[in-house]
């Protein structure tokens, strides 16, 4: 048998790669791991090669957006069946913004798969959970060749494919594996990082969970998968905190929540809507997307809340997205890049102790980087579309450039690796299907939240949406700060001037403290119950300010 890889779209993501398997008697099997944009299997396939598979590691339009253009020769597209479920929603959905080709052919060649599955009689591929995002898998291809001397394995082969992957679940999808009943003897390593996303994702649990208990409406923006994530996330931590929290997924996020067939209490869905005021309410948590609100449901709930200064408008994003500036609401711009750090692909890759790891979605002076970082074995980190064989007659083989002194030392560490490599009988019999979730394993600090927010009887500034007497407040990013200096008095005061229309009902004296969002806008909190409404004009009067308490 003789393997090569060829990347596909190396200025493009580089996330796309075609392996050929040619085995002794000539029979021929390409296989495209995901299909990205500018890939064009007829520049690469030879005149007498045919496609026999496509692998699609997740529903994430960078790794889909020219599938529906390389379908042929009657090609399965195997995936996860969640992401054959999500596909059949995404596709139809994307191709309203994005020239895909005939989403029809893609469609029909979705072929959901959660076991071995043969491409040929030597050759079967499986998928395995990779984290990331929903339904997201990372490919076993399993190859025989007679011509090895390792009899004890029969002659077997096996590479991962990651895609991209995280070694956290994924709204309980779970996480990659690095323990299997074989040697993994190669790696497609998709490289992409990112080292904030755990900080990310509990800054923005803050934001999100503080203006929602202080009554404020929030709409959340983001992507649809990364919407199905979050709410998911969030109404789970909700119930750890014993806390209500009213959550709805509106437009494509509620159609992908609906199509897994997801059901978490809390959650609601509403697909289409007319008026924007049935989707949105005090305390209430609406996701909708996209990130960048300059269309669809994201679009129509900023104009919604954009002249309330207690809204709170937060985007997620996981692209390049602009902040939304110019608007009275509270807006806070959050990137939210769910990949594995630096230091867990070093792990990984130190796990799995292959003999080859070929580089995968980086580019440039990051592809050069990793080609350079593991000692202990063969890396891969071409910058070109060129075929480049990974085994033949028996044996992995050595990068071209590579000495053979360099390369016998790399074999020398290589085994060495293996020696520690853990073994897992059952690694790989779980499906690709979503279990039960996890939060700090999933990166989510609840000893943080539950110190904030897991006492509203006692914490006056942790107070349920659906409290008597609450109004809609403003905050910091992170925690309320405590009124009472002399700016701020004065700032209210000038505010309160300005406040012409008056509530025709009797006076009366309640407690409030004043809060500030940290950019200029102060908030009054009731501290006990009035007979006003959110959205009411009250004229107020400040006869003293103390810092622990507060009046007003």
């Amino acid at each position: 048998m003789r393997v090569s890889y060829q990347h596909t779209n190396i200025r493009s993501g580089n996330e796309s790669t075609l392996l050929r398997f040619t085995a002794a008697d000539g029979t021929r099997a390409c296989v495209l791991v995901d299909a990205g944009g500018a890939v064009d299997l007829d520049s690469a396939l030879g005149d007498d090669e045919y496609l026999n598979a496509i692998l699609l590691t997740h529903a994430h339009i960078d790794h889909y957006r020219s599938i529906a253009r390389n379908v042929r020769h009657n090609a399965p597209i195997y995936t996860s069946p969640a992401t054959a479920t999500l596909l059949e929603r995404t596709l139809p959905e994307a191709q309203k913004d994005n020239d895909l080709g005939e989403i029809s052919k893609a469609l029909d060649a979705l072929e959901p798969i959660d076991d071995w599955t043969a491409v040929l009689a030597t050759l079967e591929v499986r998928p395995v959970a990779a984290g990331h995002t929903p339904g997201a898998a990372g490919f076993i291809i399993r190859f025989r060749d007679r011509t090895t001397t390792d009899e004890l394995l029969n002659g077997e082969q096996h590479i991962l494919a990651t895609g991209d992957f995280t070694m956290r679940p994924c709204a309980g999808f779970p996480e990659l594996q690095t323990a299997y009943p074989f040697d993994i003897d190669a790696v497609l390593l998709n490289a992409s990082t990112e080292d904030s996303y755990q900080t990310a994702l509990n800054e923005s649990l803050q934001t999100v969970l503080e203006r929602a208990y202080a009554g404020s409406q929030v709409v959340i923006a983001t992507s649809s998968l990364t919407g199905l994530h979050y709410a998911i996330l969030l109404r789970h931590t909700a119930a750890e905190l014993d806390r209500e929290l009213p959550i709805t997924m509106v437009g494509q996020a509620a159609k992908l929540y609906n199509a897994i067939e997801l059901d978490v209490p809390g959650i609601e869905t509403r697909e289409v809507f007319e008026r924007t005021a049935t989707v949105l309410e005090q305390g209430r948590v609406t996701i909708a997307g996209p990130e960048s609100p300059q269309k669809g449901s994201a679009s129509r709930l900023l104009n919604a809340i954009k002249d309330d200064p207690t809204g709170v408008f937060v985007q997620l994003a996981t692209g390049d997205a602009a902040p939304v500036a110019n608007v009275s609401c509270t807006t806070r711009y959050i990137e939210l890049r769910n990949h594995p750090s630096i230091e867990t692909i070093d792990h990984v890759v130190r796990e799995l102790a292959p003999k080859q790891v070929v580089v995968k979605h980086a580019m440039g002076d990051a592809l050069k980087r990793f080609q350079r970082r593991f000692d202990h074995c063969f890396t891969w980190g071409t910058n070109d579309q060129e075929v480049h064989r990974l085994y033949e007659a028996g044996e992995w083989q050595a990068p071209e450039w590579i000495t053979e002194t360099a390369a016998t030392q790399i074999r020398t560490r290589q085994w060495e690796s293996a020696q520690n490599q853990p073994f897992d009988p059952d690694g790989t019999r779980a499906p690709v299907r979503r279990d039960a979730v996890d939060l700090e394993a999933e990166g989510v600090d609840l000893d943080a939240l539950e110190t904030t927010f897991g006492h509203p009887s006692t914490d006056p500034y942790s107070t349920s949406a659906s409290d008597d007497g609450v109004t809609a407040v403003d905050t910091e990013e992170n925690r309320p700060q405590r009124g009472g200096d002399d700016s701020v008095e004065a700032e209210l005061l000038a505010r309160l001037e300005a406040i012409e229309t008056k509530l025709d009902r009797s006076r009366e004296t309640i407690r409030a403290r004043v809060l500030s969002d940290g950019n200029g806008e102060q908030f009054l909190y009731l501290l006990e119950q009035a007979d006003i409404e959110p959205g009411d004009t009250v004229e107020i009067s400040v006869s003293g300010t103390d810092s622990e308490e507060g009046s007003g």
